[in-house]
């Protein structure tokens, strides 16, 4: 597949989520009621709130204050961040086809994409996780085994909010953090709104990435 290879869900014990943010390159700040939200709807049920947030380098050299705003929100234990590696350049072109297209185009350094974004996670502050997510969710199977030469397991989705696909029990939902898909993270405010009942009596909860992954790869024992 050219898109989303990877993990696309898991398999809760109950009815809720893993959040993925995706922190791509942008010139535009962290959209921080992302954070805000979780925070407030589920303080009095989970408490870090669990997310992953897929990290690109060049992100991190852009913003280094929305960086140390998120830092400080898991040093009080608001949240609790898995860092996600997402490359360190994050390139796309607007034209070239998807078989060509970010990491897949020609002349792309795997190598420097991968380990200059875990040496500036290392250099930040931040613990990389094992997972990975491709640019775009756009790989090839080489690509792919490339990934996982370095250890590292690639994470996809099942429900991008802004795609206007819908989250199931057990979904690993995307949206994007940066600031460029403000339609996917109204509707991930608003899917909280609308669960906020089954949230105050733990019937709809933010999974743990890792803990979600692992019950997935136990099922299949």
């Amino acid at each position: 597949m050219i898109q989303d290879a990877g993990i696309e869900n898991g398999m809760p014990k109950e009815t809720g989520i893993s959040l993925t943010a995706d922190l791509c390159p942008s010139h535009r700040p962290l959209d921080r009621r992302i954070f805000t939200d979780i925070i407030t709807e589920f303080k009095k049920v989970e408490h870090p709130v669990p997310i992953a947030l897929s990290i690109t380098g060049v992100w991190m050299r852009q913003h280094p204050d929305d960086l140390e705003w998120l830092k400080k929100l898991q040093a009080d234990h608001e949240i609790y961040i898995t860092w996600i590696n997402h490359s360190f350049t994050h390139r796309v072109s607007l034209k070239a086809p998807l078989k060509e297209n970010f990491l897949l185009e020609p002349g792309t350094d795997i190598n420097f994409e991968v380990l200059e974004t875990e040496k500036a996670m290392l250099k930040n502050g931040l613990l990389p996780s094992v997972f990975f997510r491709f640019p775009g969710l756009v790989s090839d199977q080489q690509l792919v085994f490339r990934i996982t030469d370095f250890g590292l397991i690639p994470i996809g989705t099942d429900a991008w909010l802004a795609k206007g696909q819908q989250p199931q029990s057990g979904s690993i939902v995307l949206i994007h953090g940066n600031g460029n898909e403000p339609v996917g993270v109204t509707d991930f405010i608003n899917l909280l709104r609308s669960k906020t009942q089954a949230i105050a009596n733990k019937q709809w909860l933010l999974y743990d990435l890792r803990e979600s992954v692992d019950d997935e790869f136990e099922g299949k024992d």
